[in-house]
């Protein structure tokens, strides 16, 4: 039994919830290993403490089996048992009392376990050991002091208790490992980029680079030093690399990153590692360290001679593999369980069973426990595809043909040949309840049935000798009884278009498919690869696991686009990135106002919410989105006249006069071109859309009372008939009017040309401008103007307005305060704090882009078949109104249950299906709610032509509000 030896005078803190916890599931069930109770568990400290998992760190290295051990900060005993398996005694330290009992607990039945409770400095264990192990305790060791003498005395006094021949394995985290520059919080600070920037506020423990870590070993008496990279990291390796053996391209095949914290990244990881790899600096990038230090650079016994191994831990015990590559350049594949000695048998059986198939396989023998392989140096036939499709389909698809033969020769086909038992339709249609599927899964062509299905051989399990064009198969573990050869191609194909970008381009998945005819089976196929993933890997136990390595794609563009943004909190207001951009724009424009001014002598000045904000925030309200500036008659019509023969693209006058299809008053506007902004009411109209500032006329009033009603009274009625013109069709009623009101004014425009109009408002607008008068307003809109003094506008100064000098009247505060009352420096109700324009407002992208996706649904349709993407309400509601004249050819959708069902007639299928229709031949109409989300997906699939359906014009704008 094991024995716990208790240092005097021990003392510590209580235990926390998760040493609680851990240590309740030690007391309850007593193993050795919870990967199957802890299912539930969402705590990282319990898989860590408590997994098999954790063993792939050494389960793999060669110990000497007469070794003693020290293992310096047990923890909760994670690698002791294998320890203990492995060697002649160990002897574990934990400075916690609480932890150092537990360990005894759940290692009681190793006889050939001492376990000290205390500070390993501290204690006397009466010998030397073999191997000492430090686990992330190096990390500690200096209190994150900067200073490596710390760590090197540290490594020192550790060194003295070490034999002769000795040696010392130590891991310890990357401070510049990939998955940091991706931005995962580093484990001693919770903060992104604190490692990468050598704790710039100090840190509780501390990472080391390759070399810092190098120099201290070094320094503390480790000539012998060599490293290992274990990937993902040291905590839950799955693949260990040295620098005799480092990886190829293409490691997301076999490796699965996972994040305890996830939510800062800013880049996949696994997409990182070709390029590290591509460039030689793989070492310097590796998340872990676990490096072998010997006192002696001779010949060392003790050391060991793994080059690189494979864990695969998480296969349960009887499937659980240690696979090495020797610096002697062969392969072992070691179970790492007793249990796991019959499939071992099973997987040598299997090669020699191929082999007398005719079936090219690495040769293998017993050797000592394990089945050894000679080292293969070519690629993998996966890799080697890869790289062939770009370049030479033809000879892609040859191979492919050669593969497919070996899977066919691989075993006897059933008797019935392809009417045979079939194992696979069985057990898909096990899992159904309508007897009509059923029949059609089981009449579908599956090909051949073979006696003895090898799932493995495909292009992951195969070399290839490029010179010779000879396969040689490897590690054929997996074996289905009468199953369909083509499933083995199915999975052939399948992970080629996963591990390969690009692919698509270079040969369309679907000719394959048509080729070998898998058409109708893939996605029976799909599903079966599915469920024999989730076995193999065990996902139920470990889902808590699978959790953590899921990349939320859509969290990295969100925290890329922070980074990028310019967002800020002003006055408890979240100015958006968004926001920000259309200032921007704005400003860019008020530059081509400003140098037309300039030249010409016009005087302008800021007014409205632009200048308050000049005053009040010395740039713009927070949550105002336009630009005003005002300019007197006679500087308002120089500057139209210059800017109509002056402007260039993208910026455009806009006024009454240019524009039939929207409706801007007496006054005119400056767009952007190159961007998008559609007012609410703008909706399905034409004209120019993009972002703008307002320049109002202000004129000279009149003091007659009687006069200034007449020309409010003129002004009203011109304007209204030229809204009706524009707009009556969309709207049922209009400001003050009621329904009957307005109906009359929509009738009425119809009878006046739309210049007549604008001629009719313009003169009254410029009623009695010529007599005396201290009084000046702008008369641009439908509402009674504010009056002003005329003698605020006689001349401009200039205030601070977003790192520029913007002209304002002089008289500017009595404006603001006839204009906005005498509290106009206070802030708004925060319920009121928000943009005054509903619509969809784009910086980025030009309005001709929305205009074409948000009108002329129908333009052109004639000879292409409609589809539309969306199976719910809103595919409803456009059948009922367009389904009788543009009826859809189909429609897709992202719910993969109603693929292959029908809706109001019309079939739904997979999104990819829209693929095989030529862009040409197609008009693609997105019928949902969540159009933006679609038009991502759509632009990741290559497509870029499609329309947009406006049931509801609220949806519209709320979508585009959530931007």
């Amino acid at each position: 039994m094991a024995n716990l030896y208790e240092s005097n005078g021990q003392n510590e803190s209580p235990p926390g919830d998760t040493d609680r916890g851990i240590n309740e599931y030690i007391e309850k069930y007593g193993l050795e290993y919870y990967d199957g109770v802890i299912v539930d568990d969402s705590r990282f400290p319990v898989l860590y403490n408590l997994s098999v998992l954790r063993t792939g760190l050494l389960s793999w290295y060669e110990f000497q089996e007469d070794a003693q051990v020290l293992e310096i900060g047990a923890g909760f005993g994670a690698l002791t048992g294998l320890l203990c398996e492995r060697c002649l005694h160990v002897t574990a330290t934990e400075r916690s009392l609480y932890r150092a009992q537990a360990i005894r607990r759940r290692w009681r039945d190793k006889e050939n376990l001492d376990i000290y409770a205390g500070e390993w400095s501290e204690l006397s264990f009466g010998k030397k050991f073999d191997y000492i192990i430090l686990t992330g305790i190096l990390e500690r060791a200096g209190g994150g002091s900067r200073e490596p003498e710390k760590y090197t005395a540290y490594l020192k006094r550790v060194s003295e208790l070490l034999t002769p021949d000795g040696v010392i394995l130590l891991a310890a985290e990357n401070r510049f490992g990939l998955k940091y520059f991706c931005g995962v919080t580093e484990p001693h600070t919770g903060r992104s980029f604190d490692g990468i920037n050598n704790y710039p506020h100090g840190a509780r423990g501390r990472s080391f680079s390759r070399q810092e870590l190098k120099d201290i070993v070094k320094a503390a008496g480790f000539p012998g030093c060599r490293f290992y990279y274990p990937l993902p990291d040291y905590k839950l390796p799955q693949l260990i690399y040295s620098d005799e053996y480092l990886p190829e391209k293409n490691l997301k095949e076999r490796l699965i990153p996972y994040y305890t914290d996830g939510k800062h990244m800013i880049a996949a990881e696994a997409e990182l590692y070709n390029d590290v790899v591509d460039n030689g600096v793989f070492p310097f990038f590796a998340n872990s360290f676990l490096v072998e230090g010997a006192k002696s650079t001779e010949k060392n016994t003790a050391r060991c001679s793994v080059a690189y191994a494979a864990v695969s831990t998480d296969r349960g015990e009887k499937r659980s593999y240690a696979t090495t590559v020797h610096t002697d350049r062969t392969v072992r594949k070691r179970p790492l369980f007793q249990e796991g000695m019959e499939s071992a048998q099973a997987l040598y059986e299997n090669t020699e069973d191929l082999r007398r198939h005719g079936i090219p396989v690495v040769d293998m023998e017993w050797d000592k426990g394990a089945l050894r392989m000679p080292f293969v140096e070519h690629p993998t036939l996966s890799n080697y595809l890869k790289r062939l499709m770009p370049v030479n389909v033809e000879r892609f698809q040859e191979i492919l043909d050669e593969l497919y033969g070996f899977i066919l020769r691989s075993s006897e086909q059933t008797e019935s040949g392809t009417s045979g038992e079939n194992a696979l339709a069985d057990r898909l249609c096990a899992v159904r309840k309508e007897e009509a599927e059923k029949t059609r899964i089981r009449a579908l062509d599956w090909g051949p049935i073979l006696k003895k299905t090898y799932m493995e051989l495909i292009p992951l399990n195969c070399f290839y000798e490029e010179e010779t064009g000879r396969f040689l198969f490897f590690d054929q573990e997996f074996v289905r009884e009468n199953y369909p050869a083509k499933y083995v191609l199915f999975r052939a194909i399948h992970y080629i278009y996963c591990f390969t970008p690009g692919a698509e381009r270079y040969l369309p998945q679907k000719r394959l498919r048509e080729r070998y005819g898998l058409e109708q089976i893939w996605d029976y196929c799909l599903e079966e690869e599915r469920r024999f993933l989730d076995r193999v890997r065990n996902r139920e136990i470990y889902r808590q696991f699978y959790r953590l390595t899921k990349v939320d794609r859509a969290q990295i563009d969100k925290n890329i686009d922070r980074l990028a943004s310019e967002e800020e909190k002003i006055a408890n207001y979240r100015v958006s990135d968004r926001m920000k951009k259309i200032w921007k724009a704005e400003l860019g424009i008020l530059d081509a106002v400003e140098e037309i001014c300039r030249k010409h002598g016009i005087r302008y000045f800021a007014i409205h919410g632009t200048l308050l904000g000049a005053v009040r925030h010395k740039g713009f309200i927070p949550w105002d989105d336009d630009l005003d500036i005002g300019m007197l008659r006679e500087d308002y019509d120089r500057f139209v006249e210059a800017a109509r023969k002056e402007l260039r693209p993208p910026y455009a006058l806009q006024d009454m006069w240019e524009e039939k299809d929207c409706f801007f008053g007496g006054f005119c506007r400056i767009r952007n071109s190159d961007t998008t902004g559609i007012q609410a009411r703008d909706l399905g109209h034409g004209g120019n859309q993009g972002i703008w500032i307002d320049i109002l006329p202000f004129d000279v009033c009149t003091e007659n009372e009687k006069k200034l009603k007449r020309k409010i009274r003129k002004i009203r009625r011109y304007y209204m008939l030229l809204s009706a013109s524009v707009y009556g069709r969309d709207q049922k009623k209009y400001a003050d009017l009621n329904a009957l009101q307005w109906k009359l004014y929509r009738l009425a425009a119809v009878l006046f040309p739309h210049t007549q109009l604008c001629r009719l408002l313009d003169a009254a607008m410029r009623l009695y401008t010529k007599e005396p008068s201290e009084g000046l307003a702008a008369f641009t809109g439908y509402g009674k103007p504010r009056i002003l003094n005329r003698s605020d506008f006689e001349t401009t100064t200039f205030l601070n307005f977003e790192q520029r000098r913007l002209p304002v009247p002089t008289g500017y505060e009595n404006y603001l305060f006839m204009t906005m009352g005498k509290d106009y420096l206070k802030y708004p109700p925060e319920e009121e704090r928000k943009p005054k324009h509903r619509g969809i407002f784009d910086p980025d992208r030009p309005y001709t882009d929305y205009l074409k996706k948000l009108t002329g649904m129908f333009d052109g349709v004639k000879g292409k078949k409609i589809i539309l993407f969306g199976a719910g309400l809103m595919f409803d509601d456009y059948m009922k109104k367009w389904g009788g004249r543009y009826r859809p050819a189909f429609t897709v959708d992202n719910d993969e249950n109603k693929w292959g069902r029908f809706r109001q007639g019309v079939e739904i299928k997979d999104p990819r299906a829209i693929l095989d229709v030529p862009e040409e031949k197609r008009r693609l109409i997105i019928c949902s709610y969540y159009y933006p989300e679609i038009e991502k997906q759509l632009q990741e699939m290559g497509i870029t032509d499609y329309q947009v359906y406006v049931q509801e014009l609220e949806w519209i704008l709320k979508a585009e509000e959530q931007k």
